[in-house]
C-alpha cells in the first residue's frame, strides 16, 4: 500500500506574517512531520520538493513524500 503525504514549508510562518501565524517560538526548531507514520511501519519511497524563494528573502514550498507499507 502507498500513500502521498504533502508537507508545506514556509519560513515566514515563524514570524507570524503568513496564514500560519503564531509560530515564532518554534523558529529554528526541527519538526518531525512523519514521525507517526514511520512509527506505524511506513517507510519513505521517494521525496520531491517544489516551490522556493518568495519575495526575495523567504523560502516557501512543499515536500511531496510517497510512503509505503506492507499490509
Amino acid at each position: 500500500m502507498q500513500k502521498l503525504v504533502t508537507i508545506y514549508l514556509d519560513n515566514m510562518a515563524y514570524e507570524g506574517t503568513t496564514m500560519f501565524k503564531g509560530h515564532a517560538n518554534k523558529h529554528g526548531v526541527a519538526e518531525e512531520h512523519l514521525k507517526d507514520e514511520l512509527a506505524e511501519g511506513w517507510w519513505i519511497v521517494s521525496m520531491h520538493g517544489f516551490g522556493g524563494s518568495s519575495e526575495g528573502y523567504s523560502a516557501r514550498g512543499w515536500l511531496a513524500v510517497v510512503l509505503e507499507k506492507n499490509d
